[in-house]
């Protein structure tokens, strides 16, 4: 019965993902090693900072680090799960240097679904657990042409979390808006593709480690 909520949940959710990723047309992401976020320079640099961090937002870090990178990430998306080790590689080179911020920014089906459990398991403070285990299996649940997100339940219960509770988080109307909100600002930013990657609120115009190392390097005092 909880799993079969959980799948109940994930077709509410889909809607919602319906009509963010209809008023939002983006193009499929690329590899990591390759895509070049086409966020705008202007935008991010003169853009409010509470379009780029809400008080609602994921964090990893000291909060007064002196270097913040934010990551418009979703969780289905083949680049964000590329990226993932090296974001852990980077933040754990200068640990307690830079704090990272994850929004979220949902181009694919199951998008909104992935990350409303991203969001409970927060709840049971699993956040971290849980995204590592998304990117992990993340060809078995989000291949491009046969996408299995039942099995993201599975995942949640193999690092501890209270199912029932997870359930219930999927049907949260907050948590929905909290997505919401972030797609939202993303737009605002500049933000057309994922993952999209600020540092210090300015985009990083190309991914992977040397890239993301160097804009960090250059942001330190």
């Amino acid at each position: 019965m909880k799993l079969d909520k959980f799948l109940l949940g994930g077709v509410a959710v889909a809607l919602v993902a319906a009509y963010i990723i209809a008023a939002n047309v983006y193009p499929r992401d690329e590899p990591a090693t390759t895509a070049t976020p086409p966020a705008s320079s202007t935008a991010a640099a003169t853009g409010a900072a509470g379009q780029l961090v809400r008080p609602h937002s994921p964090t990893l870090g000291p909060a007064d680090a002196p270097v913040t990178i934010v990551e418009f990430l979703d969780p289905e998306c083949e680049s964000c799960a590329a990226m993932h080790p090296i974001m852990k590689g980077v933040l754990a080179e200068f640990q307690g240097r830079v704090r990272l911020v994850v929004r979220y920014m949902p181009l694919h089906p199951n998008s909104v679904y992935a990350a409303s459990l991203l969001e409970g398991a927060r709840a049971q403070n699993k956040y971290w657990e849980l995204m590592d285990a998304f990117f992990a299996d993340h060809q078995a649940w989000a291949s491009h042409h046969a996408p299995q997100p039942e099995l993201l339940p599975k995942y949640a219960a193999e690092v501890g979390l209270d199912i029932a509770q997870l359930a219930d988080a999927v049907e949260d109307p907050e948590i929905a808006r909290r997505i919401q909100q972030d797609t939202a600002d993303g737009q605002a930013l500049g933000a057309t593709r994922t993952p999209t990657i600020f540092v210090n609120g300015l985009p990083l115009q190309r991914l992977g480690y040397e890239p993301l190392r160097a804009a960090v390097l250059a942001a330190l005092p």
